[in-house]
């Protein structure tokens, strides 16, 4: 079974009750393995989230221990995705962005009108699971009016960063979201949709990894969100796994518990199709209830866009100019981008 596709510093136990960690704690110490597990730091779904927060072991190791020392118990490592774009650092090998002059940005992307709507109009509200959306000159920033809104969902990726750095591991924490891959895709909708809102939610470390189980508790939270009568239309999410990886299937079915609660609600949901240029599936693109989005046009895709019958939608996601932190613009190729440009289609104002 592959590793690489799994967290080496969490892990997600099959019982909301924290007694469990202790008893597992117990169980490695007594065969000379320390106390290897620290406090569990959320829930998602019906499962525990647990840091690894022993220096010389990994959460691999942890399961394997467990599982040589006859443990029952339904102890899982943590699945990582990646970003729908792949390539987020700024040299990327065929997929780069590249910044833009202001000047050229701003002719190419005029200054677009910010007017209140009438009184039986709502503006629409887009969820956005991504990198962190930074403040942007672009993004209007009335206080009574705000074009970006930022959840109170607060994100483990602190936490979780910190034990990746001192591991030396490969899912470091971002204060400041540098890739930028959340706040051009911010930049993709407010261009598709003037009215619309983003709610960002931080999911997604700077070099564009997401754990799973971070997004899972991500739309459970977002579930209370809409039931407490926020305004919910569309969820964006431009991440995935790779292609034709089914390799742990109760993580899809954690995931899928609250996207189907959500398109119940009559939320939009919308995800990147990768870009392997297969015509493999890819999670969570290919779950039913959202709608997969490559990059192309009618039955064209692009020559690093994922394709076949189960990409829903195809829209334009090479070299889209868009914002990016620090008042700049890029140009930036990718499904990511696609999936945002048909957020933007579906954000449209609310009759109330």
């Amino acid at each position: 079974m592959r590793t690489d596709f799994y967290s080496e510093d969490t892990l997600t136990l099959g019982t909301a009750d924290p007694a469990e960690v202790e008893r597992l704690n117990d169980i490695l110490e007594k065969n000379n393995l320390g106390r290897p597990l620290g406090q569990p730091s959320r829930a998602a779904g019906p499962r525990m989230i647990v840091p690894v927060i022993a220096d010389e072991m990994t959460a691999d190791q942890v399961v394997s221990a467990l599982e040589a020392a006859g443990v029952d118990s339904e102890v899982r490592r943590d699945p990582v995705a990646l970003a729908g774009t792949r390539f987020l650092n700024l040299a990327g090998r065929d997929i780069p962005h590249s910044f833009e002059p202001a000047e050229a940005a701003a002719a190419a992307h005029e200054r677009l009108p910010w007017e209140p709507l009438p009184a039986n109009l709502r503006r629409p509200v887009v969820a956005l699971l991504d990198s962190g959306v930074q403040p942007h000159e672009w993004f209007p920033d009335d206080e009574d009016d705000p074009f970006l809104l930022v959840s109170d969902w607060e994100s483990p990726l602190d936490e979780l960063g910190s034990i990746a750095r001192r591991h030396g591991r490969d899912i470091p924490h971002s204060g400041t979201g540098e890739a930028g891959h959340a706040t051009f895709i911010a930049g993709i909708v407010r261009a598709a949709a003037p009215s619309a809102r983003i709610l960002s939610v931080k999911v997604m470390s700077a070099d564009g990894k997401v754990r799973e189980s971070i997004v899972t508790s991500a739309l459970h939270w977002l579930v209370r969100y809409a039931d407490a009568n926020n305004p919910l239309d569309v969820v964006c999410m431009a991440f995935g796994r790779e292609p034709g990886d089914d390799s742990d299937q109760q993580a899809l079915v954690d995931m899928a518990e609250p996207l189907r609660l959500l398109a119940d609600r009559g939320v939009a949901l919308v995800a990147s199709a990768g870009n392997d240029h297969v015509d493999q599936e890819i999670f969570p693109a290919a779950f039913p209830m959202v709608t997969a989005v490559g990059a192309g046009f009618a039955r064209y895709h692009a020559t690093f866009s994922n394709y076949g019958d189960w990409v829903d939608r195809y829209r334009d996601g090479v070299e889209v100019l868009s914002t990016m932190p620090d008042d700049r613009w890029a140009r930036w190729s990718g499904t990511s981008f696609s999936a945002a440009a048909y957020a933007g289609d579906l954000a449209r104002p609310h009759v109330v």
